[in-house]
């Protein structure tokens, strides 16, 4: 009789072994994906407004081409002021034959309210895709976010309006 063990019993356990392995390595992958979409620049998914005209889809760096401005501001939020870049609210509707009436904003989160353009845009409503200088991802409440010059009109911290400050905003639809 021989002393030595049997190949099927060994070959059973490095399947096993290297089954954990695997496992393991799917699961840092995952991790991985997931820790690059939230800290990644979120160029890729382009800002969907439905105007009158159809659909119109717009980057964080065709935001920036339309009207490239600054507000300096705090946020109901955040901690501090925060510079933001991007455009006016109006200029990004008005690309989209949007002048009045009302439209759907949509986050990514879900959360959707329906705003009264004229109102907005009167409360200086600003798409912001830059926070401090930095391309706005998903944890920092991009890649759009409407926001309102709150210092400069401390009036504006007003329910409805903070409801109008949409984050990780996805979509804005015109309303019959």
């Amino acid at each position: 009789m021989s002393s030595e063990p049997c190949l099927c019993e060994n070959a059973a356990s490095r399947v096993a072994s290297y089954r954990a392995v695997l496992k393991s390595i799917r699961q840092a992958l995952r991790m991985v994906a997931m820790l690059v979409a939230l800290t990644a620049p979120a160029w890729a998914e382009p800002l969907l407004i439905t105007g009158p005209d159809g659909e119109y889809r717009f980057s964080q760096q065709d935001i920036l081409a339309l009207s490239d401005q600054e507000v300096v501001t705090e946020t109901p939020w955040t901690d501090g002021e925060l510079t933001f870049r991007g455009a006016p609210l109006s200029s990004v509707l008005s690309e989209a034959g949007i002048e009045g009436g009302w439209i759907n904003a949509r986050g990514l989160n879900n959360y959707s309210i329906n705003l009264p353009v004229n109102q907005v845009l009167a409360a200086q409503a600003f798409l912001a895709v830059h926070l401090n200088g930095e391309l706005m991802r998903i944890k920092d409440k991009g890649p759009f976010w409407i926001i309102f010059p709150w210092d400069e009109h401390p009036d504006l911290l007003t329910r409805n309006v903070r409801s109008w400050s949409v984050w990780q905003l996805q979509s804005l639809d015109v309303l019959d």
